[in-house]
């Protein structure tokens, strides 16, 4: 693909360039005056806090706050638009114009200074080919059942637990531990208006239960749906500048949110398209029914996208190939039997099998979501995180979902990263309704 323009999306600019062959290079341009305008509240912030030497502390002047402390301030800068908007507004733009990248984009660059617009430069490998046709008509037989009554007497039992919350629980209208709360959030200036000309964060978080998640309980237990609150609070704070302590002020308000207290079974019909009390029993079979370890729903959804790559073109770039398997290995790193796993002779070969067999089935999703024109709505991100409320239903979840923890706490996670997860779900359940039809 050979393509080279310049657009403007939401107040910022991208340089989309994909003339090198397997290579995509995105440019993210944030306008110098919105780097200025932030610069310079930034240095006011600091100006309150400084005592340098030979001045009162917040009695430091303005100017020798902003030559001193130009570094780190711009350091703080990168972080904080790099979380706030810009690799939301590069997400955004990628699926709209359906640029079809194998594996994760990586951030190559970063250039900020005061004279001039800030560039964030992003590179993102493309498949080598990818020709997918007629593949709604391919020959596929799903993955039965197992006959044994006690699965549907587990599920019975799982319905009626669920059903027996669902009854008891009391519409409650505040954030409770365990919810999914939709949030948006955005930098105030000492005179509480925002900044980044009123760009707001979207994001979602789930209120953990553990001690490292106190401090986002100060923030929304007992709040209400459309309720704004200023705040210092330092989770929030670390979550969009992690790296320094950046003491800017937020506001924030509550969106939405989805209970924990019981599961819903109107968003498992929603994310299934599935119309009965019949047809929810025989889904939820699905992830109760297993064989050697592994349900009837995942050995589905893994047969239906291998008879599409089995039956189509699709060449990924070695490169990326070689970063999915440190991927892999990263992850098999955190389990004890990992250096059992590396002594055996064919570990590299079933790496590198494992590698290309994720890549292929991403690139499948992908492609397939782009040509069928799939979107992610406020409801179907509600009815993924509804799958994630219960251990058992997770396992509907074919592909890993964004991680919702940073060092043992609950972090919030941006909207965007949440679409393209969920997009793929939805396009994987797509494949399956076509293929079983």
């Amino acid at each position: 693909m050979r393509r080279r323009e310049r657009v403007k999306h939401k107040g910022v600019q991208f340089e989309i360039d994909c003339n090198t062959p397997g290579i995509c290079k995105c440019r993210v341009i944030i306008p110098q005056s919105v780097v200025q305008s932030f610069f310079k509240h930034a240095a006011q912030i600091q100006q309150l806090d400084s005592d340098s030497h030979g001045f009162k502390k917040g009695a430091v002047p303005l100017d020798y706050i902003q030559v001193h402390y130009k570094k780190t301030i711009i350091n703080h800068m990168q972080e904080i638009f790099l979380k706030h908007f810009v690799i939301d507004t590069l997400l955004e733009y990628i699926h709209k114009n359906k640029l079809l990248v194998v594996g994760q984009l990586r951030l190559t660059e970063i250039s900020m200074d005061l004279d001039k617009d800030a560039v964030y430069t992003f590179e993102g490998l493309l498949p080598k080919e990818i020709y997918i046709q007629r593949w709604k008509t391919l020959p596929f037989k799903a993955t039965q059942r197992k006959k044994y009554r006690d699965i549907d007497n587990q599920v019975k039992s799982f319905l009626e637990e669920e059903e027996q919350q669902q009854l008891i629980y009391q519409a409650e209208d505040t954030v409770q531990i365990g919810d999914w709360v939709c949030f948006d959030a955005w930098i105030i200036d000492i005179d509480k208006k925002a900044l980044f000309q009123n760009k707001k964060s979207e994001l979602w978080l789930k209120i953990g239960d553990e001690e490292p998640d106190l401090t986002f309980h100060e923030l929304f237990l007992n709040k209400r749906i459309n309720e704004i609150i200023i705040t210092d609070n330092t989770s929030l704070r670390q979550y969009f500048c992690n790296s320094f302590d950046a003491p800017y002020t937020y506001a924030i308000q509550i969106k939405d949110r989805l209970p924990f207290k019981y599961f819903s079974t109107e968003y498992l019909k929603h994310h299934f398209r599935l119309k009965s009390k019949k047809d929810v029993h025989n889904k939820l079979i699905e992830i109760f029914s297993f064989s050697s370890d592994v349900s009837q729903s995942r050995l589905t959804a893994d047969a239906a996208l291998n008879t599409i790559i089995k039956r189509n073109n699709i060449l990924v770039p070695p490169s990326s190939v070689q970063a999915q398997k440190e991927v892999i290995i990263y992850e098999l790193q955190q389990k004890p039997d990992y250096t059992l796993y590396k002594m055996k002779s064919d570990f590299d070969d079933h790496i590198t099998t494992l590698a290309k067999k994720q890549l292929y089935e991403v690139v499948v999703t992908d492609y397939i979501a782009y040509t069928e024109n799939l979107t992610a709505s406020h409801d179907d991100i509600k009815a993924y995180f509804n799958l994630m409320q219960r251990t058992r239903t997770k396992e509907f979840l074919y592909f890993d979902p964004p991680s919702t923890q940073f060092e043992g706490q609950e972090a919030p996670i941006a909207l965007e990263s949440i679409k393209r997860a969920c997009v793929r779900e939805k396009a994987l359940n797509h494949i399956i309704y076509h293929l079983t039809k």
